[in-house]
């Protein structure tokens, strides 16, 4: 009996130091940060992989059409973009890139697997 005892309290120690690391790490992700990639499609991008300046007039296009718009970094990674309530204007700026490079300011986070950042600034690569 001692022994199921002592391993369900080592069980419930490892799981309980588990979700905390999780917790922490989840915290770290989240937070404002500037972000450089491709402004893209959502819907073609995930349905076929398109991107880039082939890509460019169809995305600008579907985004047009409220298609949800995504970043692609050089690294491969995604971010959704979400529009802040209270600039407007940047989330319709990044609109205008479709298919472009751009750096992205704004509020990091995720959820439910999902990454996003909340746009603050768009600025166009030159």
């Amino acid at each position: 009996m001692k022994n199921i005892l002592s391993r369900c309290l080592k069980i419930a120690g490892l799981l309980s130091v588990s979700l905390a690391m999780s917790s922490i790490t989840s915290f770290a992700q989240s937070g404002d940060k500037t972000i450089s990639g491709e402004v893209l499609d959502m819907s073609c991008y995930m349905a076929k992989g398109a991107h880039g300046m082939d890509h460019k007039d169809c995305a600008s296009s579907c985004i047009k059409g409220g298609s949800p718009m995504g970043l692609l970094t050089s690294d491969g990674k995604v971010y959704l973009l979400v529009e802040n309530h209270d600039k407007k204007d940047a989330y319709a700026e990044a609109k205008k890139h479709a298919g472009e490079q751009v750096t992205v300011s704004g509020t990091v986070s995720e959820k439910g697997g999902l990454q996003g950042i909340v746009v603050n600034e768009v600025k166009a690569k030159s």
